[in-house]
């Protein structure tokens, strides 16, 4: 029964292997490109030889068997004849001797990630011999039926994950998987621009091998069991095997080979539910009974005027999928935002800013908030909870509170999971999404939406109606081109960017170079209006993108450096705010606080998490992350270190970001210690993060209220 999910478990794990050292072609039915890509493994050649060697035997020397051997190695001779190493030494002996050492080690790769796979086919051996021993003789047939489509299920959750970590580059998890077919609906535009024939060959071949077999041994339930010595014999080795989970994956030097060392069975069901300690949970409800109340809070929040109050207008523009070292601004030799490099001379440049999670629905509630987000699920769930008691006050809560006009502003459908619930619990007094601001022809460029352009008029005549009521304002706005498939207008005319060999970076160069030019025709409209010097501008990144690097190219299930490090400037040319650069770890919750010291608001009866970017930070601060796919991933860095914990499903990776900005080389002989600190002080901030965010007083904004935990 469980010869099919052994077969497709180890071409699963030899084609991501395959794929980590050496990335296959994006649609492997391209059958030059695949040829190709399979030539590369120098393994191949000798099981291409093994192979032609043993049909040639067989056709012409059939009594012969030992003539195999010779056969084969003249059949390697040929084909280092016909593919010679290049360069000087092109020998057929220097060839032969590059094969057979890079084969080694692609061969040594492979069996050391395919060993856990190997034991867990023992594991569910076991299981099952002893599932069927126990089973009565009247039941057997129902039960070898049972265990036959549970082998069919266990084939296309191979498949599932074949395909997912070939379209994102990243691991998937059981979380992973739950999310998505709770949200089929939402999910299915992300996944329709990634579908490719060997993706869905990846999912739909396992399960057509192993019905295929059920069919083909449909008469199983019929045959006696195994008895006596033979078949205790063999329960016995499958035991030994399995027994095998115990012992920890093999170790190997080679990076990109480490996250397939653990069994994908295995890591499936580690992560069918999170690894917390229940010490942690204990001591955050313990603070929370001491203090009454969670660490981090402002359903309670209130906005005073003092002294210092300047009633300026604020603009905040959150980018889609920026990430800073694809901005002129970071990157001066690449020119996809020339117009924001030009703005960044008169404004303050955040040097070090990062999301909290790479999804554009917690930027909001970090940056609108200043509270910590919660993943897609938490989020989901805290949307629903803070409609029947709320939860926390936002920015442009206060301040419409303390008379200003507010209005959020994006061409996109916000009916994405839960989007439109977030920014209605912001309380904006005035909201425009696609489905206002489309008009007859506007083209809908990415799956979400509509080109940002069609925002820019609108944007502008309500500000007019503000400039006439002399009312100051508030403005959030999102835009929508640069998110993944990197699409732009039809009518854009897309630009060459020299060096650039991936079409996808290309293409997202170019959305980055059609935002920057739809910022600045919005800006030549504020400034047509007369608001600039009575408003500040916030330019800030939602998160960052991956394009292959770490082997990602989607940033919802990754937190590495190209998802985190956002743009963030800030133009206020009415104020005495000298242009600079801000610097140390900043995080999207210091946003807030540093808008509210702009205005001169003193913030009463809150406990923030961020800090003001108008002061300077301790370089050793603390900041936190996670993966939009809640429980996935979590990462903390404290000073220059930089930790990414998957759950103990891999080993956690540290980077020296000072001379590893690029998290290349995870550090090794880290302390156990300081592991074993930095995974404690990850779950703490998980564990209150979320806690802060399903808190309430009983009782609104009296102070006095008891609180509650959710």
């Amino acid at each position: 029964m469980l010869i099919p999910l052994g077969l497709w478990l180890g071409l699963a794990k030899t084609a991501l292997v395959m794929n980590a050292l050496f990335a296959a072609p994006e649609d492997a039915f391209r059958w030059v490109a695949l040829l190709q890509w399979l030539w590369w493994f120098t393994s191949l050649h000798f099981l291409l030889a093994m192979l032609a060697g043993l049909a040639i035997q067989r056709l012409v020397l059939p009594r012969r068997r030992w003539t195999f051997v010779p056969i084969s190695v003249a059949v390697l001779i040929l084909l280092a004849l016909m593919f010679p190493m290049t360069g000087d030494d092109h020998t057929v002996a220097r060839t032969l001797q590059v094969w057979t050492i890079t084969a080694a080690g692609q061969v040594s790769g492979l069996v050391a990630c395919l060993w856990r796979d190997i034991v867990s086919i023992a594991v569910v051996v076991f299981a099952l011999g002893l599932v069927l021993k126990f089973t009565p003789a009247r039941a057997r047939a129902g039960m070898v039926l049972l265990l036959q489509m549970v082998v069919i299920a266990l084939c296309a959750l191979v498949g599932i994950d074949l395909a997912y970590q070939l379209a994102t580059g990243q691991p998937t998890s059981s979380r992973v998987l739950l999310f998505a077919a709770l949200n089929v609906k939402e999910v299915a535009p992300l996944i329709a621009p990634e579908a490719t024939s060997f993706r869905a060959l990846a999912i739909g071949g396992g399960i057509f091998v192993a019905a295929g077999w059920a069919w083909h041994h449909r008469r199983l339930a019929a045959l006696p069991m195994l008895a006596g010595r033979q078949g205790w014999g063999e329960g016995v080795l499958a035991l030994a095997l399995a027994l095998g989970i115990l012992l920890p994956a093999p170790a190997h030097g080679f990076l990109p080979l480490l996250r397939h060392t653990e069994g994908t069975l295995i890591t499936l069901a580690k992560t069918a539910a999170p690894t917390l300690a229940h010490d942690i949970q204990l001591s955050v409800a313990a603070e929370f009974v001491r203090t009454g109340r969670p660490r981090w809070h402002s359903a309670q929040m209130l906005a005073r005027q003092t002294e210092a109050t300047d009633r300026k207008n604020v603009v905040i523009v959150m980018l889609e999928s920026m990430r800073a070292v694809s901005t002129t601004m970071y990157t001066p030799t690449l020119q996809t935002t020339p117009f924001m490099a030009s703005l960044a001379s008169d404004s303050l440049v955040v040097e070090d800013m990062t999301a909290v999670i790479p999804r554009t629905a917690a930027a909001w509630v970090a940056i609108l908030g200043g509270q910590y987000p919660l993943a897609n699920e938490g989020t989901q769930n805290w949307a629903r909870e803070n409609r029947k008691k709320p939860r926390i006050r936002s920015l442009p809560s206060v301040l419409r509170q303390a008379g200003y006009a507010t209005s959020f502003f994006t061409p996109t459908d916000l009916h994405f999971q839960n989007d439109l619930d977030v920014v209605d619990i912001f309380n904006f007094e005035f909201i425009q999404t696609e489905k206002e601001l489309a008009r007859p022809g506007a083209e809908r460029v990415t799956y979400f939406g509509i080109a940002d352009e069609w925002m820019v008029q609108p944007i502008l005549d309500w500000t007019a109606i503000q400039v006439r009521a002399k009312r100051p304002f508030f403005t959030a706005v999102m835009t929508n081109v640069g998110h993944h498939n990197f699409e732009t207008p039809s009518t854009w005319r897309k630009l060459v960017f020299e060096g650039v060999s991936n079409p996808k970076l290309d293409a997202y160069y170019n959305c980055l170079r059609y935002i920057d030019g739809v910022l600045s025709t919005l800006m030549e409209g504020y400034r047509r209006l007369g608001v600039l010097k009575d408003t500040i501008f916030v330019f800030v990144g939602d998160h960052g993108q991956m394009f292959d690097e770490h082997g990602a190219k989607q940033i919802h299930n990754a937190i590495y450096q190209e998802g985190l490090h956002v743009p963030t400037l800030i133009y206020a040319p009415g104020m005495a705010l000298a242009p600079g650069r801000v610097r140390g770890p900043r995080q999207q919750i210091d946003v807030f606080p540093t808008i509210a010291e702009l205005l001169g608001l003193q913030i009463e009866g809150a406990e923030l998490p961020g800090q003001s970017l108008l002061h300077a930070v301790d370089p050793e601060r603390e900041l936190f992350y996670t993966s939009s796919i809640d429980w996935s991933f979590l990462s903390a860095r404290h000073g220059h270190r930089k930790y990414v914990y998957s759950f103990d499903r891999e080993p956690m990776e540290v980077f020296d970001l000072d001379k590893d900005p690029k998290e290349l080389a995870s550090l090794r002989d880290v302390d156990v210690e300081e592991l074993a600190r930095m995974k404690q002080r990850m779950l703490e901030w998980r564990i209150n993060a979320e806690a802060s965010m399903f808190a309430y007083p009983t009782d609104g904004l009296d102070p006095s209220a008891a609180w509650l935990p959710r």
